[in-house]
Order: C-alpha cells, then structure tokens, then sequence
C-alpha cells in the first residue's frame, strides 16, 4: 500500500517536483563492524541517492506501533557518515489500514529524527486505505488532494533556504 501511496505521490505532484524512488531490498543490517569495513554499495548508492536529493520524503507502513525494520535501518544507516543527509528537509507518509493513520510511528518519527541533523516537516497519516483503494491503487479524490498538498508543501519546504 505505502507502494501505491508513492506512486500516486509521484502521479501527483507538481510540474517541476520529481520523486525518485530508492529501493532498499539490499541495504543490509546496520553493523558497526561492517561499516569500519568500507560502506555496501547499497548503503553508498542510498546515501548517494539523498545527498543528490533536496529533500528525502519517507514512505513507510507502522508495525506494531513503530517504525518496520527496513525504515529504521535505513534511517541508522543514514545517521552515519558520510552524513548525506544533513541539513536536509525530511518528512513522512504513512499510509495504514486503521483509523489511526499511523499515529504512533509518526510521533515516533518526530521524537528519533530530533537527534538527526536534519529540518523535519509534519508528516502525513493515511488511515483506513482499504477504502481508498482501486485495483491496488489510491484513488480516493480526497487522500489524492491531500498528498498531494503534502507533496507540494514538502518541496516548498525543502527549497527554503536554497
């Protein structure tokens, strides 16, 4: 679902806003050990990846009230050097199937990412998208308007400063 929600954020967005999506299916385990060893070239490509960025917008289910392992993997893994996301603007989409809307993973969000060196916008909860859904699809004409204002208002926030 948080898949579909990134592909209608893309769908979405506006003339001059491009969303690259950053697979993280080899970014192994954070490990102390490995990392002194020289960055995997999944963790390079990822950090690569953010620091061409202006802005690193999240899509993540909430597991257990939290985050799921991959997000805060990726998250540890970006917290180290080469500390490609400093100073970036960070936010982020949680799209779930409870009313909550992600409720507990976005207040998790809020409180880890006060230790990073990055300027972190309100995320965005999208309860309940059994109802929202079409064919595997985001359809819904509201959750479509309201990401993407929180796309549009995520890229403005990402260029403040520049």
């Amino acid at each position: 679902m948080n898949r579909a929600t990134a592909r209608a954020a893309i769908a979405g967005a506006q003339a001059g806003t491009s969303i690259k999506l950053v697979d993280l299916a080899h970014v192994p385990l954070y490990d102390g050990d490995v990392e002194e060893a020289g960055l995997p070239v999944a963790v390079q490509a990822l950090h690569d990846a953010v620091a061409d960025a202006d802005g690193l917008l999240i899509f993540s289910p909430e597991y257990n009230g939290s985050f799921p392992a991959v997000t805060k993997n990726a998250i540890d893994w970006l917290s180290r050097p080469p500390h490609s996301w400093e100073g970036k603007a960070v936010s982020l989409v949680v799209t779930t199937p409870g009313p909550a809307a992600g409720g507990s993973i976005r207040a998790h969000f809020e409180a880890i990412m006060g230790f990073q060196p990055v300027r972190v916008m309100a995320s965005l909860g999208i309860g309940t998208y059994g109802e929202k859904l079409t064919d595997g699809e985001l359809t819904d004409p509201e959750t479509l308007a309201e990401l993407a204002t929180h796309v549009a208002s995520f890229a403005e926030f990402a260029h403040v400063g520049d």
